[in-house]
Formats: structure tokens, sequence, C-alpha cells
């Protein structure tokens, strides 16, 4: 290691151009520009550390040192030999650290210019491959984007179902070609009537004409007389185009005669464009001729089963027809206003799962008609089902359902039986309190006036009043049974709904006598705002629901409680609670799990309307480990 001290700054900085340093000391003596040295050094010499030694820095003289001669060390004279020994070997190593990246960048550089003289000799060698692969497969890529296009072009036909999609992906394959007009399609069924398809200013049209003129058999450059043709039905000059046939054979056996069409392109090509025309509709003619047969041939069943589907259509009832999967193969408008692809139950039902009392499997199974009811949106369906046979003792292919809503006159009949019922409670309770209040009043007020006779603390005084205590509970039993039966016009009024509950118990000792009866009446000074008859009927049928799920003993707790500002009424039984798939549908009218006879399906959902009739909700769960609890949610009000 050479040390080299100079004492003047200009001998510095020549020898600084002349030759390369480690590191770069400088002392600052008087007033001497140090630090303007050093910014020339960091010029001549970058990848050398500067240390400057000073008596005294400022704050102002350390920012410029650093900002703009990057000085790497600052130190304070008076200093040990020590000391600037330790910061110029510093000095040194970071100085080696700047060398050894600098070579490692050379380093980088050198081998990035090699890899991309590399890179750019393998693109050479692979240009040059490509280019001759590609020239050697140009005449087979050709032909292979040919036959895509083609396959392409067919799948577009396969899928549409009219003369408008048909020429408007026949008009828009044409676009490839320039000084191309849209095609026209000319068609006739039999008849001396031709049909005329075209665009018009983007619309599509179709007109007809009864002037009779000769299709060409095979494709070419039209006569005139076909241009003349052409020219008096559109009304303008047809002055160039190619014709080309198509042949139909489907919808020759419904029609009179031979079917026939021919497709008039106008173009303005010249002979070099021609034959790349001509190939481009002879791959295309084939395809077009099944697409417009086809369509042609729909057309004709369709005019067929016209005037069926109107009989259909103009019927009141929905009627479809459905194969043995239940899916639906024709529907009337009162089914469905569109057109579905889906089964019976999921277009018309909206369900996911064959409808409960649908007569499909019996009219499959035994092939003569059967009748059910479904249930639809809370709609009541007669359903009829008729087979249909092909042959004298085959099985049934497809099921003509007919759907008869008789929601109205079922509820009505429903309503009638509940109306007859309750009628006939009211008449026997009518019978009852006529036959029963004369001679009870008499007891009760015998009792009464002896009770005033009978000395206090007597056996006859015991007796007498628990005699009025009967007679009493016999006079409410009987007015509990009239305003039971009572119809829907009472007015509301404010009551405890532990008093409704203990009115209706009296009702249903029959059906309680083989049961144990937990009774925790909690609200009985809290009241709520009803119609005391309605309530009454809502706690009779849940009560009596929950005596008829436990077929064997069991028990029946009624509670009631004060919850948040609202009386709450809870009837648990201990039966074999509500299965999870009928649980979404307890509440729906109509809807009942018992056998005919024993039930309207109108209890649970009457039940419910009173309840949300007076504000409240009316809910269900099951407990464990077995059994059902409905809760009666009321909002409590005090009478004014």
């Amino acid at each position: 290691m050479e040390i080299i001290f100079r004492a003047s700054i200009t001998e510095a900085l020549l020898l600084l151009q002349n030759q390369r340093f480690s590191s770069i000391l400088v002392q600052e003596v008087g007033n001497s520009d140090a630090l303007e040295f050093l910014y020339q050094a960091r010029l001549l010499q970058p990848m050398a550390p500067r240390i400057l030694i000073a008596e005294e820095l400022n704050e102002q003289e350390v920012r410029e040192g650093i900002n703009k001669a990057q000085v790497y060390r600052f130190m304070r004279w008076p200093l040990t030999e020590h000391e600037i020994w330790e910061q110029l070997e510093n000095a040194l190593q970071k100085h080696a650290m700047f060398l050894s990246r600098s070579l490692l960048l050379k380093e980088s550089s050198h081998q990035n210019k090699q890899l991309e003289a590399l890179t750019h000799s393998l693109e050479g060698m692979v240009e040059e491959r490509t280019q001759y692969i590609e020239m050697s497969h140009h005449e087979e890529s050709e032909k292979l984007t040919r036959e895509r296009q083609l396959i392409r072009f067919i799948k577009d036909l396969a899928t549409q179902t009219s003369f408008e999609d048909i020429l408007a992906i026949l008009r828009k394959e044409l676009r490839k070609f320039h000084k191309m007009g849209d095609p026209i399609l000319a068609f006739r069924l039999g008849g001396s009537k031709t049909f005329f398809l075209s665009f018009q200013s983007g619309h599509f049209t179709q007109t007809e004409s009864s002037s009779y003129f000769e299709f060409p058999k095979t494709a070419q450059v039209p006569s005139a007389e076909l241009i003349r043709s052409f020219a008096n039905h559109f009304g303008r000059p047809f002055v160039k185009a190619y014709v080309v046939p198509f042949e139909l054979r489907m919808t020759s056996h419904l029609t009179s005669g031979e079917g026939e069409a021919i497709l008039c392109i106008e173009n303005s090509l010249n002979d070099k464009e021609m034959g790349p025309f001509m190939d481009f509709m002879n791959d295309r003619v084939r395809p077009l001729s099944m697409a417009l047969d086809r369509v042609l041939l729909e057309n004709q069943l369709s005019s067929f089963s016209y005037r069926w589907e109107k009989t259909f259509d103009g019927m009141r009832d929905p009627i479809a027809i459905v194969d043995i999967d239940y899916n639906v193969v024709r529907a009337n408008r009162k089914f469905s206003d569109r057109f579905m692809h889906h089964k019976c139950y999921e277009s018309f039902a909206h369900r996911k799962a064959a409808c409960e009392g649908c007569p499909v499997p019996q009219a499959l199974k035994e092939g003569a008609p059967a009748a059910g009811q479904i249930q639809v949106d809370g709609r009541i369906y007669q359903v009829h089902s008729y087979p249909v046979l092909l042959d004298q003792g085959s099985r049934p292919t497809n099921i003509v359902n007919q759907y008869v809503d008789i929601t109205q006159s079922r509820e009505l009949y429903l309503r009638m039986l509940q109306s007859e019922k309750m009628g006939a409670i009211g008449l026997l309770a009518g019978n009852i309190a006529h036959e029963l209040n004369n001679p009870l009043t008499g007891l009760r007020s015998l009792s009464q006036v002896l009770l005033q006779e009978a000395e206090e603390g007597s056996n006859l005084h015991s007796d007498l009043v628990e005699i009025e205590k009967a007679t009493a509970r016999s006079q409410r039993i009987i007015k509990n049974l009239l305003d039971f039966s009572k119809g829907e016009d009472q007015p509301s009024e404010y009551i405890s709904v532990d008093e409704v509950v203990e009115r209706t118990l009296p009702m249903l000792k029959s059906a309680l006598r083989t049961h144990r009866l937990e009774v925790d009446l909690q609200t009985l000074g809290s009241t709520v705002y009803v119609e005391p008859h309605l309530l009454q009927q809502v706690v009779f049928n849940l009560i009596n629901n929950a005596c008829q799920a436990m077929k064997d003993p069991g028990r029946l707790s009624l509670r009631t409680s004060l919850v948040n500002g609202s009386v709450v009424l809870e009837i648990e039984d201990t039966g074999p609670g509500i299965p999870e798939d009928i649980r979404r549908r307890i509440f729906e009218p109509f809807f009942t799990t018992k056998k005919e006879g024993l039930g309207t399906g109108l209890g649970l959902s009457m039940s419910k309307s009173v309840i949300e009739k007076f504000g409240g909700t009316i809910e269900f769960r099951n407990v464990d480990p077995h059994g059902t609890c409905f809760t009666i949610v009321l909002p409590q009000r005090n009478a004014p």
C-alpha cells in the first residue's frame, strides 16, 4: 500500500487526474476550500471513499459535504494516529467492496451480451425452421381451416329454427368476400306461388309473387328471364348475380308437389375472385339445403298442429301432455305462458319432486284414466290423467293431464262443514242452556237462600256452599260452550289468556281423560285485546290436536308467561313430533295428515290467521326426546 501526501489542492487535483487511489483523506486547514476539492475528487475518482478532517464542522457544511461531495466520513481534529488508521482501513474495505461490485457488474454485462448474442442466434435458427415448417404445411393448414370453417358453419345452422336466422348466418359468412350483396331465398311448395325471403335496409322481409318462372337446376349465372323476374318483383335492377339451387326432400312428402328453392346472391366479383366464391358456395350447398328443408318441414308440421294448439289454448283449464318421466311434451297457455323444457311439476308446481296426490303413476300403472288432488301455491287442483295408448293392450307412452281449479268450491265446502259443526255445537249448547239453566238457577238461588238461614260452621252450611259452587261451575261451563259456538262477528275485548285457557279446558275433558295435564298459568293479571271466542277456538284446536297426536297416554303441558311485554302461551305434548318433510306445510290451508273425514286442514291455518289478526305470532318446534310445542305470542294490552 502506497500513501501519497500533497499540501496543495492544485497538485492534489493533478495527481488525481493521473493516478488511481483507493481512498482520499483531506484535512481542512484555515479557510481552505476542502469541500470543493472533495467535490472535484468525487468527479475524478468516484469509487474512492472520501474522508474530511476538520477542527470545526457546522450542520450546513456536513449537509453540503454529504449531498454534493458524498463524503464517506467526517472526523474532528485532533485525532490519534490509531483513529486515522482505523478510518483508512474502513475506507479501504469500502473501496474493495466498490471494486468487487464493479467487477461483478462488468462480468454480468459481459454475460448478458453473450446471452443476447446466443439468443439472437437461436431466434434466427427458430425463425428459419419455422418458415420452413410453415411453407411445408401451408397447404394442409388451409385445407384444415376450410374444413373447420365448414364444420362451424354446419354447427351454427343446426341450432337455427327460422329462415331469418339461416340467412343471417349466410350473410355473415359472405362478408369475407368483398362486393357482395345480401342473399335472397326464393322457394315454392308444390304450387305456382313463389315466396321471397331477403334483407331490405337491414331488416328481414318475406314477400310472395304469383308470377311463375323456371328455377335453374344447377349453380350458375342466372338467365335474363330469371333476372327480369327478380327485378320486377323487387322493383330494382339486378346487374350481376349468382344462383344456387337447393334440393328439398323431406318437405316434398308433406306438399302436393315437389318443393324447390334457389339462393340468389348479387355480386361484382371479377373472374379471379369468382373461383374461390364458387368453391365456398359448393361446400355449403348441402348443409344449407338440409337446414332449409328442416325449417320448411317444421313450419309445415307447425301449421298442421296450429288448430289443435289453438283449441288447447282456448280451454279454461291448464292442460299438459307429459311422458312417462314427467317431461312436458306439449302444454296450453293456461299451463305455462312459455314453452318449458322441464318436468311438469317444475313448470306448473315449481317443485323438485312429483306432486303429492298426482294421479300420473296410477294412470301409467293401470293404463286407465285416474284422478287426484294436488296443491300449488295455496290452490287446490283436481288432476285428471288420461293415458295415451298407441295400440290396444300396450303400455301408455304419454299422459294427458287436465288441471281443474277446485280451490274455491273446496274452500266453500270445507267452510260449510266447519259452519255446520259450529252450528251443531251452538244448537247443542242452546238446548243444554235452555234445559239446564232454569233448574240450575233454581238450585243456586235456593242454596243461596238456605245459606242465609244455616248456621256457619255447621255441616249443612258446608254442604250448601258446595252445592252453590257446583251450580255456578255448571252455569259457567254452559256459558263457555255458548261463547265457543258464537260466530265471528263478536267484538274484541280486553281479556286474560289464562281466563281463555280455563274456559276451554272443561270442554276437552273427554279428550284429556287418558293424559296427564300440567297447567302453569302466570299471566292472570295481564290482558290482551282479542275476540275471546276466536282465541278460544285456537286454544281448543291446539289442545285437541295435541291430544290426538298422543296415541298412548302422555303428558300435556300448558304454560303462560310474560316476556318483553308480550303474553306467551306454550302448549307442549309428548307425541311423535312433526316430521321434517311436512313442517313447512302445516299452516297451509286444507293440508292435513288425518284420514278423510277426520280433519279439514283448516284448524292450524285458521289459528295462524286469528293470531296474526290480533298482532301476534304462532310457531312450533319439536322437543326432546319426542313431542311438539306450539308457542303463541300476543302483545300485552291494558284496558284504557
